[in-house]
């Protein structure tokens, strides 16, 4: 049966309508019209992620780049004049900061450009994939994003400018294969994402117990808001991370190894190693250890599959069961 994705016309509706929302709760939060205003373009960002996994939209900006290659630069120019637009009306343009964004965004698409479809691109992608993560991992994008204490997009901004760049750089512009960004589902997709985390679950819950990285907080007030936690979580966390550790790095040390185990706990280790610096304490080795487990069951769904969907929906599910249950 063939799985159901997402059109780019529901894609398109859909971001406009989480775009409305997000304005209206900025304005509520800010009371400044001006501001609010310019979350159109996280919005527009937001947008983007979902179209360019709806439909055949990669497909066709591939033949479209490909027809003049050239054009390929006008992703992170696009991109890049959305933080500017973004940055001037929130109040928070400085040289440094729009030349940092310039270059953050642009030489994913530079470096990729001499080796383009050459086998011995294969070196090159893990200094790019580096180039896109470690700027968010350090904060370093997070930071020049910031505007008002409380009612502020830069986090969700800056993953999203980072994983539109990096799906156009790597699955349009570089085309690694077997990344799995589409918006889609099928009885496979979903069966493989929840029993992957039913399975984590049982080692999880009984080990984060005894080392105490977790203990039981649960109240009914905290199932109602449980729906937007679990689409937040999806959308803005759990996808960006597995597009990153599973989509990108576990890909490419499959095919670097050819060892499909290998990569699976390879990449499950550097993510647990990504959390290190989720403290206190820093480091926290319970959070590497727990982090580490879930992305073995992450990365098994994603192999299984070869969607991105299914790792997503196992580490959403993941995070909204602990965020109603064990915080």
């Amino acid at each position: 049966m063939k799985p159901y994705r997402l059109s780019a016309r529901a894609a398109a509706a859909a971001g406009i309508f989480v775009t409305i929302a997000a304005i209206v709760w900025f304005w509520t939060s800010t009371h400044s019209f001006t501001q609010s205003a310019f979350v159109v373009c996280p919005g527009v960002a937001f947008t983007l992620m979902l179209m360019l996994g709806s439909g055949n939209v990669l497909e066709r900006l591939q033949h479209w780049i490909d027809m003049q290659p050239a054009r390929v630069m006008l992703v992170p120019a696009g991109l890049w004049l959305l933080y500017v637009v973004y940055a001037v009306g929130m109040n928070i343009a400085g040289g440094t900061a729009v030349i940092t964004m310039a270059v953050y965004l642009t030489v994913p698409f530079v470096a990729f450009w001499p080796v383009r479809n050459m086998a011995g691109r294969l070196w090159l992608e893990p200094l790019v994939i580096l180039w896109i993560w470690l700027p968010l991992e350090l904060g370093i994008v997070r930071r020049i994003l910031i505007t008002t204490p409380g009612a502020d997009l830069h986090y969700a901004f800056a993953q999203l400018l980072a994983i539109d760049a990096g799906v156009v750089a790597f699955a349009v512009w570089d085309r690694m294969s077997y990344i799995g960004y589409r918006f889609e589902a099928d009885r496979n997709i979903l069966r493989t994402g929840l029993s992957n985390f039913l399975m984590f679950s049982a080692i999880a819950i009984p080990l984060g117990l005894v080392i105490r990285f977790i203990s039981y907080s649960f109240s009914i007030s905290k199932l109602y808001p449980m729906p937007a936690l679990f689409a937040g979580i999806f959308l803005f966390t759990a996808l960006s991370e597995e597009f990153l550790f599973r989509g990108l790095i576990q890909n490419w040390i499959e095919h670097a190894t050819g060892n499909t185990r290998v990569s699976l706990i390879v990449a499950a280790v550097i993510f647990g190693a990504a959390h290190l610096n989720n403290g206190p304490p820093i480091p926290n080795y319970r959070y590497f250890l727990m982090a580490g487990i879930a992305g073995v069951f992450y990365g098994r769904a994603w192999r299984s599959t070869g969607s991105l969907m299914a790792s997503s929906l196992t580490h959403a599910l993941v995070d909204a069961f602990w965020s109603v249950f064990f915080r």
